[in-house]
């Protein structure tokens, strides 16, 4: 609906115009009316209207007037200006102020229809030239985004650095203190890398604007890092928020904060050594903050050993070779890419002898800080664990799981619950799920309970909200609608109107 104001020094007028004025029909409403032109400003102010109908000559203040003093502050009303004068200087002056009508008394119906109608036309093409900027905007914003996220992952394999970056990492105003805040971005259950999207940070973001953490960036330099840098001030704060955001989107993360810092070389000089101490407080060592990888730690010999192992289906010899390899690794001091290779190079050797381990094999080697994947040493070595199964009814199998979470969406699911019911690795359930149905186990269930979430809302439009999400498993309604905008482009609270 559309508001609109009435201002005219005769009661008799704003009364016959609020009894002549088809509201409803037109989609508008009456938000006030005022007889003296010193009054109309507050009025704008009150209750913020998209049109006005004002008479060319009021008390104090008159039309023309006003109508000067409104385009001078830049608001974007459309008027219809009712006189009682023929008179070409008032028409021009109206002209030259884009007003929507000149309505001379006694008004006829038809030309206030007609004015009202144009006006109602010139709001929705401000408001569609509004959207078109406001999507230009974002999409300006996302490539910003990437960028940026890009010159941080350069900087991070050690070609780029801070000093060279030509986007927001090199125009913070320092000399304000800044520190680094980072967040892992581990393995799902199902072994798939967290859906983090620049949109989620753009989201993010947001959130930390309404919180009045100012001046804070957030990047995806890669799929298992989440970087955020931030008044020194303003860390703690924003350390607490991102971490909602993360756990709302069912990440559960470890992080690290840098020491404080306010020159382009200190941001450098802090990230790595902030990386190496998240790698640090991850595997309980003491990491070198650099990124060059040196002399691997898996040599042919190893390769061989390994494979040995594996061409036997020795599992457990091939692990218990690993976890000493592993252990040696971890006490020399490593860089973070040392790590990063050695645990590269052994999903390769795995994936040679087990196709399990190829959708896996190709996410380390696509990860840039791939060893954040797992949050200790152990989960490194649980992802080596076994993990084939007969092939022979995978097909069935992920059927039966899914026909089951169809069958349970009200339930907590997960997938280490589903592979104790199953009796099946949770990976490998995940796996199996995501070959057959094209989609991670946490899009899976979140795709269902929402297309069950649009079901139950057809059959009852004026169900809650609290009830919805509850119904489905959810046990925060805000998050449910987060998910259901984000596979829908639409809150929950507009999807019943979407069917009408």
């Amino acid at each position: 609906m559309y508001k609109v104001i009435i201002a005219d020094d005769n009661p008799i007028i704003c009364t016959a115009l609020e009894s002549r004025i088809p509201w409803n029909e037109l989609g508008l409403e009456l938000s006030g009316v005022c007889h003296d032109g010193s009054d109309v400003l507050d009025l704008i102010e009150r209750h913020a209207p998209h049109i006005m109908i004002t008479d060319i000559r009021m008390p104090i203040l008159d039309g023309i007037a006003l109508i000067e003093r409104l385009r001078s502050h830049g608001l974007p009303l459309q008027i219809i200006i009712i006189s009682g004068y023929n008179d070409f200087i008032y028409l021009k002056k109206a002209i030259d102020h884009d007003v929507a009508g000149y309505l001379l008394k006694p008004i006829q119906d038809q030309e206030l229809l007609n004015s009202l109608r144009k006006a109602i036309g010139h709001l929705k093409e401000q408001e569609n030239v509004s959207q078109m900027s406001r999507t230009a905007r974002i999409h300006e914003l996302r490539e910003s985004k990437r960028n940026a996220s890009d010159r941080l992952s350069a900087v991070i394999r050690g070609v780029e650095t801070c000093e060279r970056c030509g986007d927001v990492l090199a125009e913070l105003s320092f000399p304000s203190p800044y520190q680094w805040l980072l967040f892992q971005l581990p393995l799902q259950e199902d072994g798939g890398l967290p859906e983090i999207t620049t949109e989620d940070l753009l989201e993010y973001e947001d959130v930390l604007l309404h919180q009045h953490a100012r001046s804070c960036h957030l990047f995806l330099p890669s799929g298992t890092l989440l970087a955020a840098i931030a008044p020194y001030e303003q860390a703690a704060s924003v350390t607490d928020l991102v971490s909602v955001q993360l756990r709302e989107d069912g990440i559960q993360t470890t992080h690290a904060a840098s020491m404080q810092f306010q020159s382009l070389s200190g941001m450098q000089r802090e990230l790595m050594g902030t990386i190496a101490g998240l790698y640090g407080q991850l595997f309980q060592s003491r990491f070198t903050p650099a990124t060059a990888v040196h002399t691997p730690f898996l040599t042919i010999k190893d390769q061989r050993i390994i494979s040995m192992h594996l061409s036997l289906q020795d599992y457990k010899g091939s692990l218990a070779y690993i976890s000493e390899q592993l252990d040696q690794c971890l006490v020399s001091a490593p860089t973070p890419g040392h790590l990063d290779t050695f645990i590269k190079t052994v999903f390769k050797w795995y994936s040679d002898y087990d196709p399990a381990y190829y959708g896996m094999q190709e996410q380390m080697d696509a990860a840039l800080l791939a060893s954040l994947a797992f949050s200790s040493r152990a989960h490194i070595l649980n992802a080596l664990t076994p993990t084939t199964e007969p092939d022979s009814d995978s097909g069935s199998k992920a059927m039966n799981v899914v026909q089951y979470i169809e069958n349970n969406l009200n339930q907590t699911l997960t997938l280490n619950m589903l592979g104790k019911i199953f009796h099946h690795n949770s990976i490998y359930l995940g796996q199996l799920i995501k070959k057959e149905t094209g989609m991670p186990f946490n899009q899976l269930v979140n795709k269902l309970r929402v297309e069950r979430a649009e079901e139950m809302i057809r059959r009852n439009p004026d169900v809650k909200l609290t009830d919805l999400a509850y119904q489905l498993g959810y046990s925060d309604s805000k998050y449910f609608s987060k998910v259901f905008k984000k596979i829908t482009g639409r809150p929950p609270s507009q999807s019943a109107d979407s069917e009408m």
